[in-house]
């Protein structure tokens, strides 16, 4: 039962952000909106992140402090969730922070408007984790968008998803609580990708959806040069094989399987997704041999989520012709030599180019 006495929970899920906490915490206590609770879930911290949650719920009443083995940012979510007693929920990274009107702004909208579901707009910030630097900023560039009923939500959820309006993390929306508890709606386990599958799962029940221009966060992303890491082999079983099947699932729900936007964009994307998964037997992380890439590949061609997809597209993108077609024959040899091939001509272009900005 939610309690209505309490408007917002604000979910922070916590993993060794013992520098940025102090700063999240100050954007939520700037807010011009006070009714909330904050439920600080310390995902097996290694450092101080779980004495300085436990310093601010000893001065603050709202604050709950949920300490947990690491299970990843889904996990933390998912726990902050069973406690929760807001009529609506936000999630906030810790190592973010928010603008001073975002809760009060967010809750305005989903109350006058009666929505399911509200989205605004972020500002990203590349920062260089040793001088602190701002290295790159960019923003989403939401535009102004009702929606009132479950038909049109539906009707126009694609262009919604694939422009970028619905894509993302939960870190720019605000939930109806009543939605996730009565339909068990929860991120799944999973390390990566959990958050856009928590979304589609939750689309699966939005009935009416509001969409703001304003820039109301900021995320920081930090060590860049090490991101590459964590799309290891296992991606493509843990993540890209849940997501296409709730994506499709979704898709079919909503009637738009047959839609001709709808179908160029979710083939393309899986196009795509399929030359990725197989790019990732070159990282360097796994020091794969020749023989275990080939082996790999075949495990992905031989998996029955080609059956169920990929062996029914209408549309392969500009480009990737070549690469679907011996892709789709599930010939791993030949598909390596594409692979192969295609290194080596983004290698010449690469040294070509580096050749001729020195001339």
């Amino acid at each position: 039962m939610i309690n209505q006495g309490v408007s917002i929970s604000v979910i922070v899920p916590i993993y060794n952000a013992s520098k940025y906490i102090d700063r999240c915490m100050r954007s939520i206590y700037a807010q011009t909106f006070i009714n909330y609770e904050i439920i600080l879930v310390n995902d097996g911290s290694k450092d101080d992140s779980l004495a300085l949650c436990r310093e601010y719920a000893e001065k603050d009443s709202r604050i709950t402090v949920i300490d947990k083995e690491n299970g990843g940012a889904g996990s933390a979510r998912n726990a902050g969730l069973q406690i929760a007693n807001g009529k609506y929920v936000y999630f906030l990274d810790a190592d973010d922070e928010i603008s001073t009107n975002l809760l009060e702004r967010v809750y305005n909208e989903a109350e006058d408007r009666q929505s399911d579901l509200v989205v605004f707009a972020i500002k990203r910030q590349t920062v260089d984790s040793d001088s602190g630097n701002v290295l790159h900023e960019s923003t989403t560039g939401q535009r102004e968008i009702y929606i009132y009923t479950k038909d049109d939500f539906r009707r126009q959820f694609s262009k919604l998803y694939y422009e970028g309006v619905l894509f993302g993390g939960p870190v720019n929306k605000l939930y109806k609580m009543q939605i996730i508890k009565d339909n068990q709606i929860a991120f799944p386990d999973l390390r990566r990708g959990q958050d856009e599958i928590f979304n589609f799962r939750y689309y699966m029940y939005t009935t009416s959806c509001s969409v703001m221009p304003d820039i109301l966060y900021t995320y920081y992303s930090y060590d860049q040069k090490e991101k590459n890491k964590k799309y290891r082999l296992e991606y493509f079983e843990n993540t890209t094989i849940t997501y296409y099947r709730t994506l499709n699932n979704l898709i079919s729900t909503f009637g738009l399987t047959e839609e001709e936007y709808t179908r160029r964009k979710f083939d393309n994307s899986f196009v795509y997704s399929m030359e990725s998964t197989v790019l990732l037997a070159w990282n360097p992380l796994e020091k794969l041999n020749r023989r275990q890439k080939k082996e790999f590949i075949q495990r992905v061609c031989n998996h029955s989520i080609i059956r169920e997809i990929g062996t029914d597209l209408s549309y392969v993108p500009n480009g990737y012709e070549k690469f679907w077609k011996v892709f789709s024959s599930g010939d791993c040899n030949k598909i390596y030599l594409v692979i192969r091939s295609n290194q080596i001509k983004e290698s010449l272009k690469s040294h070509l180019r580096k050749v001729f900005r020195k001339k």
